[in-house]
């Protein structure tokens, strides 16, 4: 099998990737790695200590299918709480070297705060919080 090649920002994937590849599940979290190589994460409801493992975990899984840094798109619109043990591991996995920018957006009035937080706690800096998906995606896409 022949690795596919992206051009967009110079990333290259390691081979080629079926569908049900670039997608996981923890919980009711939604993980998907799409075609332009940026992971997008839905984050439903309630977030401790347990879950943001298993989701980091998933994330670091599908960001190691590409070569160099991925962006990640967050839709906290249906987001809940943010445990302190999980607000520790998100710090912890947005540092991680294979991150590149974030993009986090949501109208939900408990994801600004959780973007807050987010943002916050990490040494990361290539974070922003926007009102919408577009504007999200514009910023990664730059």
């Amino acid at each position: 099998m022949k690795p596919c090649i992206i051009l967009r920002r110079g990333c290259r994937a390691r081979g080629r990737m079926e569908n049900k590849d670039r997608e996981t599940w923890v919980g009711k979290n939604r993980l998907y790695l799409g075609e332009d190589n940026i992971l997008y994460l839905t984050i439903f409801g309630e977030v401790d200590e347990k879950i943001e493992t298993r989701i980091n975990e998933a994330t670091l899984k599908l960001m190691n299918m590409v070569e160099g840094k991925v962006n990640t798109l967050i839709d906290l619109n249906k987001a809940g709480k943010t445990s302190p043990g999980a607000r520790k591991r998100q710090k912890e996995i947005s540092e991680h070297e294979k991150v590149g920018r974030v993009a986090l957006f949501g109208l939900h009035p408990v994801a600004k705060v959780i973007a807050s937080f987010f943002m916050g706690l990490s040494k990361n800096k290539n974070m922003r919080f926007f009102k919408t998906k577009e504007e999200a995606l514009a910023w990664l896409n730059e």
